[in-house]
């Protein structure tokens, strides 16, 4: 009696220079193929149960400090068969960038900078009809970054620009707070749990002035008080923030030389609740995005500057493999891992 093969895991990597998804074997990181889509994809959403993609385009071309002109899709892809299913444009809103998949709810919240109904906000996609059902301003500039709890109440918009983080209240739909992050910050997530959110930033648009920059650390917030009750002393300003299923808090610190230009950066492990340092592993140039396996047994880290992505054990903290995304300034991006 013939047995159909199990299925084996699929890791997906978006590269924005090279304008594509990269699929890999999630065991053991052969290459599967790529997938060409629209300009500039830089962000992943999971839909585990669909098993689909949602990434968001945010430029044609350029970066944050210098778009150029801006972009506003989302593609759908479907990650087993490596196809795309669908592009919802989302014009006239403009650069999308951060997502969050309430998949109970259908919802798909999706950052964007600006659009004619205002300036930076949330934008709400149901995702059975694929079609715009909300929008939310953040009070800021330009949004980035999107987290919500486990039960789907708030959400968390990071400001690279702003002082603070916008907390939503997603069942009104509307702005409920701002936490103060004087330097601005860059991704945010929060525990399985629920109980804590977490976000870092680089500062990227402070001088630094006579004092020069500020001390890095990892902020550390309650979300039913809404309040940072701890700084985490971090060894290099932190980009992307993740937590693994276990509770463990993963940072991205993206590394300078003395004369200011880009170095290896290092993945900073810590323990639930984010006090305990347990250790640091090397990666690439930047750092930007962090995934985890279900079992909380590996990590993958895009490396933007070096275009490449890093496969950590998580148990011995040493690097398994260094996957080869693509060579450009902005060659790894996004990561999903679908079992």
């Amino acid at each position: 009696m013939n047995q159909t093969p199990a299925r084996r895991p699929v890791l997906a990597v978006v590269t924005s220079t090279g304008e594509a998804i990269r699929f890999f074997d999630g065991l053991n990181y052969e290459p599967l193929g790529t997938l060409p889509v629209a300009a500039q994809p830089h962000e992943i959403a999971v839909d585990h149960t669909a098993e689909l993609l949602y990434v968001s385009h945010t430029y044609r071309s350029g970066v944050y400090t210098d778009p150029g002109e801006k972009a506003h899709e989302i593609s759908i892809v479907d990650a087993f068969r490596r196809e795309l299913v669908d592009v919802i444009p989302l014009a006239p809103e403009e650069a999308p960038h951060g997502l969050a998949l309430d998949a109970g709810r259908g919802l798909l919240y999706v950052t964007v900078e600006a659009g004619p109904a205002g300036g930076g906000a949330v934008v709400v996609l149901d995702t059975a009809s694929r079609r715009p059902v909300g929008r939310i301003e953040v009070g800021a500039h330009r949004p980035h970054w999107f987290a919500i709890t486990p039960d789907g109440r708030k959400g968390y918009a990071t400001n690279k620009a702003d002082p603070f983080i916008s907390v939503l209240d997603l069942a009104r739909g509307e702005l409920a707070g701002r936490i103060p992050a004087p330097y601005g910050t860059e991704e945010v997530a929060v525990s399985p749990d629920g109980v804590h959110a977490y976000a870092a930033g680089m500062a990227l648009h402070y001088d630094g002035g006579p004092a020069g920059r500020p001390p890095a650390t990892l902020m550390v917030i309650d979300t039913g008080s809404g309040e940072v009750v701890r700084h985490v002393s971090l060894a290099a300003p932190g980009c992307p923030v993740h937590v693994a299923a276990d509770g463990r808090v993963l940072v991205g610190l993206v590394a300078t030389d003395a004369a200011g230009h880009s170095a290896a950066g290092r993945l900073s492990v810590h323990g639930s609740g984010g006090l305990e340092h347990h250790f640091d592993a090397p990666v690439g140039k930047v750092p930007i995005t962090i995934r985890t396996t279900p079992d909380g047994a590996r990590a993958f880290v895009a490396n933007l500057y070096s275009g490449t992505l890093h496969v950590i054990d998580l148990n011995t903290g040493t690097v398994e493999r260094e996957l080869d995304i693509d060579p450009g300034d902005q060659g790894a991006h996004g990561i999903a891992y679908l079992a």
